[in-house]
């Protein structure tokens, strides 16, 4: 089984392909750009008004260039699908100054999480085609419910999902939700290229990760971090699941609150309330635990540095979302 890992966040976009015939250390890996800062430089390069099609993807550099776009006076016309890139409620699109439209006429400019001709030629560098059985994408999507705060709704699912399981293998999507928009353009995407495939939140994806190295080092109880450039997603497991998880954002969090919020985690004394209120999405804690290690992962992981220790599935803290992925795939898609 060949299956292709992508683990799209702000900044990078982690690539990982799998070879059963290799150690996990040899498969072929690449570390790039995220789709949205890429397409970004390239709004900044285009000199006249934006006709804009493509898929809901996530937005960050991207939705800040074009909105820079419009500011330099140039008129900016989206397909209605690709609009909510920039909001998620169509009418706050609207309110911006950009024209929606039900299909734009020679489109100059295309919007989409997954570029299918970049992993082939990406591949075909490495020596390989590009032919996987399984196509894994981990990326971030809120949600959205109008007229709910989408730290709600994100943390909801959450909720929602461990009252059904603890295992964090079974936190992925196979159909489309109806209310995480990016989730469903990712499955719309991989439908469209003729793929078999799944999505799952990134930050799910990392503790996944994280978890295969814990049992890689022999620890059956611990607190996993994933630090991100945007949000810090800190999990209890023990035997393999979730007893507790909190979720905020990362530049709310100093090391000491940090720490304060691992122990509550551990000692099953963290409330929702205290997360939400500090602006955070929330915690839902069941039991606690005696954490045999802190092991953390995330592009911020040096936050916590004194209080834990890195986590190097596949030998490389920066491809964990991909492990995380790969141990999905062979869990429940095989």
């Amino acid at each position: 089984m060949e299956v292709f890992m992508i683990d799209i966040g702000k900044g990078t976009q982690d690539l990982l392909y799998s070879d059963e015939n290799l150690n996990t250390e040899n498969w072929v890996k690449a570390i790039l750009p995220s789709p949205t800062t890429m397409l970004a430089e390239k709004v900044k390069k285009i000199e006249e008004n934006l006709r804009i099609d493509g898929f809901i993807m996530g937005g960050g550099p991207v939705k800040k260039a074009i909105l820079e776009h419009l500011k330099k006076g140039f008129k900016v016309t989206i397909s209605e699908r690709a609009a909510r890139t920039i909001r998620d409620d169509i009418e706050e699109v609207k309110r911006l100054g950009i024209e929606i439209v039900d299909k734009v006429e020679n489109p100059n400019f295309f919007l989409r999480d997954l570029g299918f001709e970049l992993y082939e030629k990406f591949l075909k560098l490495a020596g390989k085609e590009f032919n996987p059985d399984i196509f894994a994408v981990a990326c971030q999507d809120h949600g959205f419910v109008k007229g709910q705060s989408d730290r709600i709704t994100r943390f909801k699912y959450f909720e929602e999902r461990l009252k059904e399981t603890r295992d964090p293998h079974d936190f992925f999507f196979v159909q489309e939700t109806g209310f995480f928009s990016r989730f469903d353009s990712i499955l719309q995407q991989l439908r469209d290229g003729g793929y078999k495939g799944f999505v799952m939140d990134s930050k799910v994806a990392s503790v996944c990760g994280i978890l295969s190295y814990a049992k890689e080092i022999g620890i059956k109880e611990f607190i996993g971090l994933d630090i991100g450039n945007g949000h810090t997603l800190g999990v209890s497991i023990k035997e393999g699941e979730i007893c507790g998880l909190f979720e905020h954002h990362t530049r709310y969090l100093t090391p000491e609150k940090l720490k304060e919020l691992v122990e509550k985690l551990a000692s099953a004394t963290l409330t929702f309330e205290e997360v939400f209120n500090d602006n955070g999405h929330g915690a839902a804690v069941f039991e606690k635990v005696n954490p045999e290690k802190v092991l953390i992962a995330g592009p911020n992981r040096n936050l916590f540095r004194k209080y834990g220790e890195y986590a190097y599935p596949g030998g490389d803290v920066m491809i964990t979302g991909c492990i995380g992925l790969y141990e999905v795939a062979k869990r429940k898609m095989i």
